[in-house]
């Protein structure tokens, strides 16, 4: 076989496995690596988060008391009609998560930091907030225009 031919074969075969993993608009990073924390086990959970997502772009907590150390469990409910998402990072992993979603507003998520939640739709994360960070975590929602008007939450974290 010529060599081009087979070259030109890979690099097809390359670029249709690429296309691949990002039609499906959903996506899974069980071992995500960052710096502001890392996936929490429910036996290790030291507070309880409950946090509501509406239709008028706003998330509501019942307690944002959350320290360096801690193990969190947030418990999530889109208590809208649209789909909303939960995302947890700090401004800088927000800012790139910004990026790819406006890249694939589409995208689907079922993350140790971020979920995709329909209407009515109840989801739970568990987040160790076991890295320093700089500056404040940020919760946020990256459905399309969701951010802009107002749907996140800046904490700084207790010492």
């Amino acid at each position: 076989m010529n060599i081009r031919i087979i070259h030109a074969f890979v690099i097809a075969s390359a670029l249709l496995a690429y296309s691949q993993a990002f039609a499906d608009p959903g996506h899974d990073h069980r071992n995500l690596k960052v710096a502001f924390g890392s996936p929490g086990k429910e036996s290790e959970v030291m507070k309880t988060v409950n946090v509501e997502a509406g239709d008028q772009m706003r998330f509501v907590f019942d307690r944002t008391d959350i320290r360096q150390g801690d193990v969190v469990k947030f418990i999530v409910r889109n208590s809208g009609k649209i789909r909303h998402e939960f995302s947890i990072g700090d401004t800088a992993y927000q800012r790139a998560h910004a990026t790819m979603m406006k890249k694939i507003p589409d995208m689907v998520h079922n993350d140790p930091n971020m979920v995709t939640l329909e209407p009515g739709e109840t989801k739970t994360l568990f987040w160790k907030f076991d890295k320093p960070v700089q500056g404040k975590i940020v919760f946020a929602c990256h459905e399309q225009g969701h951010f802009e008007a107002g749907m996140k939450i800046e904490v700084v974290l207790g010492k």
